[in-house]
């Protein structure tokens, strides 16, 4: 059976509240985890949008390498094509590193609206006519 044992516990407590102090205190902390949190989050969208632009030129680069090579032999030839924000250029070599070879680099650049992103694959054709 439990029994009261005499013991008040409002006397060991201060029951006034928070002061001024303990709240400012408490807010400043706050209010710095949010502004780290605020940075990671923008370093993290700042990232994606980076990887998305990479992403988003090696697949021109490898779009424009498959119509490359499903052209004639004799039809690859250097040139220019803007998609969108994405400046494309393709460089031809003839006999570059073999005989009847065609060395073709695709670059794609988008230099205007971000950060200069870059992507450039090279890629060899054969002539097997």
């Amino acid at each position: 059976m439990l029994t009261k044992q005499g013991i008040d516990l409002s006397e060991n407590f201060n029951n006034r509240g928070f002061s001024i102090i303990e709240v400012i205190f408490a807010l400043s902390i706050f209010a710095i985890g949010i502004l780290a949190v605020l940075s990671l989050s923008i370093s993290a969208v700042n990232t994606n949008a980076s990887a998305r632009r990479v992403t988003d030129a090696t697949a021109l680069v490898e779009d424009r390498l498959e119509k490359l090579a499903a052209m004639p032999y004799e039809d690859i030839q250097n040139g220019e094509e803007t998609e969108g924000a994405y400046k494309i250029t393709w460089v031809v070599i003839e006999d570059d590193m073999l005989a009847k070879t065609k060395s073709i680099t695709v670059t794609v650049n988008c230099p205007n609206r971000w950060k200069e992103t870059n992507v450039s694959i090279r890629h060899l054709i054969s002539n097997n006519g």
